[in-house]
């Protein structure tokens, strides 16, 4: 068993851990939320280890949850402005809700390789699973413009 004693103005409090992640984990919190405290650690063993420092703790806190961009208000308004500026209807292939498809909001210029225009609308256009999927980030073509020989069954 790891025990720790956290001492904060004169006051000292000791806890116990089951493991010495356990402990360390404990002790980079506390210092982090009280910058003049202080902590000992003690090993099974009873040999002691004083931290007055957060950075020489032995724990290193998991990173930071990474926010999904398309989960966010900014992204989940501009897909709807994107829906009704555009319509419900596949740019490359005129696809439709009422013809089955899935429908995508797509970044013309891919926002892995053009991060700045990721909430611009007019990077934005409909397109259905299918041509979305088929695109990936390779192709930068803004199907909202007429193109040559497209074969689709756009009308």
């Amino acid at each position: 068993m790891y025990s720790v004693s956290f001492k904060l103005a004169g006051r000292l409090r000791r806890s116990r851990y089951k493991t010495d992640k356990g402990a360390y984990k404990a002790i980079y919190n506390y210092l982090k939320a009280n910058s003049t405290a202080s902590a000992i650690f003690y090993t099974p063993e009873g040999i002691p280890e004083a931290f007055t420092e957060l950075e020489l703790v032995p724990y290193q806190p998991p990173a930071e949850k990474a926010v999904d961009f398309y989960q966010t208000r900014a992204w989940l308004q501009l897909r709807e402005q994107a829906f009704v500026k555009y319509g419900n209807r596949c740019a490359c292939c005129g696809a439709s809700p009422s013809t089955g498809a899935i429908m995508h909001v797509d970044h013309i210029k891919p926002r892995s390789k053009y991060p700045e225009l990721a909430l611009e609308l007019s990077n934005l256009q409909i397109l259905c699973e299918q041509c979305n999927l088929g695109k990936s980030n390779i192709s930068e073509v803004d199907w909202r413009q007429p193109q040559p020989g497209c074969a689709g069954e756009k009308s």
